[in-house]
């Protein structure tokens, strides 16, 4: 695999490439493909990096030469037990290493190919951005325009996500197809006013060859993603065989558009886009190929929707653990809203804007303008529905098993078949609870990242532990690694959330766990009474059955001191078991042993591991068999620090690490055995960075 040199990792070196993708700029920071020099004197350096820019970025543009000065870094991502990976997702991109700019200096622009559509992109992109003034609508044209969702708000992302209808953004057959009709349609125009023969052959040949170019410029706007070229690989299938004079059965044209993208990328099934774009067409080719008799409008219309979300809801159990129960309503407005309100002028805007930008702009807010009624429209029934249901993952034998049920429900009425779909479709709906047996404790040290979020499960109790990373709004990890890890729980919701204290790598995402959870008992300390929580103090304790768990510290008096004001929290039974610490310092540690703290058999490393927690006295006196901090691979302040990890190890501890081990899982039991599990080593994949040795 062409990966950075595991040697190289946190170096800092200078680089030279080219920006090869189109940059996706945020609040604060830049984002961008790197293609480094082919001849760079750097062994172990990839072809291409992903590369951030932070804190007053100059504006960089695809296709320029730069000299960067970066800290790189292997391709690693978070690794749960479930839920997204992004070490999958780096490597279906081909994409070798990771980089975090510190400087760099501009050399060149270059007009090479691949360079120029990047450019191109680009440019459409600035065009919107100065022609459409609202967010929203800009962000949903520059979408739908050059399939670049990074302009899109976070709102409107978990608002399309909660309705089902995240998948209009995705260009794909429907909006292909509508460019090639678009294209066909102006050439059949042109060749009125020319004085050529009116062959049917040869204006048959004309105008579908006009479709095809109008796809592939499209396709190629959109940056030839997988459903965009399935689309453009099907349609050119079936337009070979109408030259031809032969017919072509659809399924004909999604086997040799699956083989060809199979043949130009073999791991093209590694993301998401492969799955949900061939299912989609294989259900609708399952829906209406085998009927015969002629269907009105609305019907059609009602199956094909019904037989699409009933396919593709396996794959989005497996890929995101999520279900919409309005997304079949949202997506019966918003399908053809999109496809005839919206699509239709930022295609148009796109082909006129060479010769009449004005234009261009002119219908780009004719399709502004359908957008926000849509997304008004979509706002009121995600009220109506609520959050979005979080769905435990389901193994790949029984999404396969789902996914068979799904097309026997489809089959033509009158085959008695149909209905034992219904049956292997159900287990996907309504899945095992999962409980904790009583008496054993069962604790989850999720990896979030540069962050805490801990959930522990007794019975049918459950308490998560900090909110992990965040913006303190909307940007956190609470959808995409906190939810999936509930969800498995037979309540889906935590019966006591806590939030240590008010730094937002603990609590970064505590307003949306308010959201998604209302139900839930919350205690914080944030040093101020502007969210509805009660802080975490010494008077606080919960009894589950045969499990116990306390607030330790702080004092109910004490004022609000920030790290060392950390809920610190002591779970187990008669025997300490686990200790929940947050960020205190060395301070505080003296504190807990003068109070007569007991010893605990698993201890969350205070402060991730830094120098100013962790002390001897403090190791020596909960003896630990088991220390577990949270910090990421490579992150910048060096977390667990080296000499603290030592100090625990020479203690006799396990020390392991969420960043080298990724999600960690322990089970006590009430023999008094522990169980322990790392999610590094359970999904273990080609893609996966190794875990280190001594993880579980």
């Amino acid at each position: 695999m062409d990966r950075l040199a595991p040697g190289l990792a946190n170096q800092r070196l200078t680089i030279t490439g080219y920006v090869a993708s189109v940059p996706a700029v945020d609040a604060d920071s830049v984002r961008f493909r790197f293609r480094t020099d082919p001849d760079t004197s750097i062994k172990g350096m990839p072809a291409v990096l992903l590369v951030s820019w932070y804190r007053g970025h100059p504006d960089v543009s695809a296709g320029e030469h730069w000299q960067l000065d970066l800290r790189v870094k292997p391709p690693w991502g978070g690794v749960n037990f479930q839920g997204q990976d992004k070490e999958r997702w780096l490597f279906a991109q081909g994409i070798g290493g990771l980089g975090t700019v510190r400087s760099g200096e501009r050399i060149e622009t270059s007009n090479a190919l691949g360079f120029s559509l990047n450019k191109m992109r680009e440019a459409v992109l600035r065009n919107i951005a100065v022609r459409i003034s609202d967010e929203r609508q800009r962000g949903v044209i520059q979408a739908l325009a050059t399939a670049d969702r990074s302009g899109l708000t976070q709102a409107d992302s978990v608002l399309m996500n909660t309705t089902g209808t995240s998948h209009l953004l995705a260009i794909s057959g429907l909006h292909v197809g509508l460019a090639a009709a678009g294209g066909m349609w102006l050439a059949r125009i042109f060749l009125l006013f020319l004085p050529v023969s009116r062959s049917s052959r040869k204006e048959l040949a004309a105008t579908v060859s006009a479709g095809l170019i109008s796809a592939l410029g499209y396709a190629a706007m959109a940056g030839f993603g997988i459903p965009t070229l399935r689309s453009v690989l099907m349609l050119l299938a079936v337009i070979g065989a109408l030259l031809l004079s032969r017919s072509i059965h659809p399924g004909r044209a999604w086997v040799i558009s699956l083989c060809a993208i199979l043949l130009i990328n073999p791991f093209a099934p590694l993301g998401a886009g492969f799955w949900f774009s061939f299912l989609a067409v294989a259900a609708l080719i399952w829906v209406f190929r085998p009927r015969t008799g002629a269907l009105n409008w609305w019907k059609a219309m009602l199956m094909a929707q019904a037989g699409v979300i009933l396919i593709l809801a396996p794959i989005g159990a497996i890929w995101f653990g999520t279900a919409s129960p309005v997304a079949f309503a949202a997506n019966l407005v918003a399908i053809p809203w999109v496809s005839m309100l919206v699509v239709p002028p930022v295609l148009g805007g796109l082909a006129i804007l060479p010769v009449a930008g004005s234009i261009a702009g002119m219908l780009w807010s004719l399709a502004g303008i359908s957008i926000s009624i849509l997304f008004d429209l979509l706002e009121k029934m995600a009220d109506l529905q609520g959050q979005i249901i979080s769905m435990p993952y389901p193994t790949f034998f029984l999404a396969t098993v789902a996914l068979i049920g799904a097309f026997l429900c489809l089959l033509p009425r009158g085959l008695p078949s149909r209905w034992t779909g219904i049956f292997l479709l159900s287990p996907l709906f309504f899945p095992p609870a999962q409980a904790t047996p009583e008496g054993v404790l069962q604790l989850e040290v999720l990896d979030a990242g540069q962050g805490t979020a801990v959930v522990l499960s007794a019975g049918n109790e459950s308490l998560l532990f900090d909110s992990g990373p965040g913006d303190g709004e909307q940007r956190n990890l609470v959808g995409s690694v906190i939810a999936p890890a509930l969800a498995r729980l037979p309540r889906k919701f935590p019966g006591q959330i806590v939030i240590s204290h008010a730094d937002l790598d603990h609590a970064g995402g505590f307003r949306t766990l308010l959201e998604r959870y209302p139900d839930s008992d919350y205690r914080a300390n944030l040093g101020s009474n502007s969210l509805p929580a009660e802080k975490c103090t010494t008077s606080l304790k919960w009894d589950w059955p045969g499990i116990s768990l306390r607030a330790l510290h702080p004092s109910p008096w004490l004022p609000y001191r920030g790290n060392d004001s950390s809920c610190v929290i002591s779970a187990g039974t008669a025997d300490g078991l686990v200790l929940l610490t947050g960020d205190i310092s060395e301070t505080v540690e003296a504190r807990l042993i003068q109070e007569g703290i007991g010893t605990h058999r698993v201890l969350l490393v205070p402060h991730h591991g830094s120098k100013s927690s962790s002390s001897q006295a403090f190791i020596e006196h909960i003896q630990p068999e088991i220390a577990i901090a949270t910090a990421s691979l490579g992150n910048r302040f060096g977390f667990p620090v080296p000499e603290i990890q030592s100090r625990y190890e020479e203690a006799g501890a396990q020390f392991w690490s969420t960043g080298h081990c990724g999600a960690l899982r322990l089970v006590f039991r009430s023999d008094g055995s522990l169980d322990a599990v790392s999610a590094r080593r359970q999904r273990n994949r080609a893609w996966r960075w190794p875990a280190a040795e001594n993880c579980p």
